[in-house]
């Protein structure tokens, strides 16, 4: 592994800046906000730190990008993508993802190995540990072993879960919603006691999230990132020419929070 944690495993600082203000991009044209909840991690420096999250989306490594460069700027960012996946858009490499084939062993190996590597110079992991789309409503939350494994093999990391929920509410697009979790540390337990541990808090996260986004609790969040808002188009001129003749404030928004 190169000395350079922020080009290891064949990153590229200028691509994955260039790539996360891509993502960045697109979630601000497809989603009306973002949001988050709960407290951010504070990590010492050159401590590594797992982020993991459930999986109900396309979006959610684009949200990761979102986030880590909002918190964690000052340090590269990784995370495993499908084999097969990574054949179709190789540039990912670049960005800091890293191969895994959840069918082979060895690919396996490589992936702890590599990631164990990353988290002992202080990098940032992400980890959608639910392994394939899930519903943010199915339950139990189930996880797939290897973020237990990786957590046996780094004790005393820090292991934060996230919850992501995408919602439609009063705006033609979508909100997305997150939320930190309180850190969770391995020390000498097994992968298999650890995983239940990981589910648990994490869908225990994922219930308090659906509570807010459902009961509309806007207090709860601290806006991250602001999207297209309103109907846009025609309907939006007239409400804007509207609002000028009565002498009001147009507000793109249909509900002011």
């Amino acid at each position: 592994m190169s000395s350079d944690l922020s080009r290891a495993f064949g990153r590229s600082p200028f691509l994955a800046h260039w790539i996360t203000k891509a993502l960045r991009r697109r979630v601000t044209r497809n989603f009306a906000s973002l949001r988050y909840a709960g407290e951010p991690p504070a990590i010492k420096p050159g401590q590594g730190i797992i982020l993991y999250s459930n999986h109900p989306s396309w979006w959610d490594p684009a949200v990761f990008a979102v986030l880590q460069d909002r918190f964690f700027a000052d340090r590269p960012g990784f995370g495993p993508i499908d084999a097969q996946a990574l054949t179709r858009y190789p540039l990912l490499r670049r960005a800091g993802f890293l191969s895994l084939d959840q069918n082979s062993v060895s690919s396996i190996r490589r992936f702890l190995r590599d990631a164990s590597d990353i988290l002992r110079q202080g990098g940032v992991f992400w980890i959608t540990a639910q392994g394939a789309f899930t519903d943010a409503r199915m339950r139990p939350l189930q996880l797939r072993p290897g973020l237990a494994h990786l957590a046996v093999r780094m004790p005393g990391t820090p292991i934060v879960p996230l919850a992501l929920d995408y919602s439609f509410g009063t705006e033609s697009r979508p909100d997305i919603a997150v939320m930190f979790g309180s850190p969770l540390t391995c020390s000498g337990e097994r992968a298999a006691t650890m995983t239940p541990r990981l589910e648990a808090a994490l869908e225990v996260l994922c219930d308090r999230l659906a509570e807010k986004v459902s009961h509309q609790d806007h207090a709860s969040f601290t806006p991250l990132l602001g999207g297209r808002e309103g109907m846009g188009g025609v309907y939006a001129s007239l409400q804007r020419i509207t609002a000028s003749l009565s002498g009001r404030k147009f507000e793109k928004r249909h509900v002011a929070r």
